[in-house]
């Protein structure tokens, strides 16, 4: 009991202060300016690495050819080579770690490139 007597007056003037704190003029409620901190957070001399190494985006180009499909028990299975290696794939495979077999039609296969995420259409090689 002794303990909320000494306590209570405390919390009531310190509301008091605040609101009398409140209702005066002089006081300014702090405004952050965000602006503040990214403005001296630029003009530090931000060390950089002395060198970065970038590699050059050279892209080696593959040499796909279709060279036609067959039905099997399981399905079509398309014949396709890729810079001299011969795979049959289905629809749905994933051949060279790269590539899926999107669709086989009779005339040309669509390929999905795993890497950039773009359809290839190849045609049927003649001859």
């Amino acid at each position: 009991m002794k303990l909320k007597a000494f306590i209570l007056p405390l919390i009531l003037m310190a509301v008091q202060l605040k609101v009398d704190l409140v209702q005066s003029k002089r006081y300014i409620k702090p405004v952050r300016d965000i602006f503040y901190v990214a403005s001296q957070r630029s003009s530090r001399n931000i060390p950089r690495p002395s060198s970065i190494v970038t590699s050059p985006a050279v892209e080696k180009t593959d040499v796909i050819e279709y060279y036609g499909n067959a039905k099997g028990q399981r399905g079509v299975v398309a014949v396709i080579s890729l810079n001299g290696e011969v795979y049959t794939v289905r629809e749905g495979e994933i051949f060279s770690k790269r590539y899926r077999v999107q669709r086989i039609f009779p005339d040309r296969v669509i390929l999905r490139d795993m890497n950039t995420n773009k359809d290839i259409t190849v045609k049927l090689k003649e001859g």
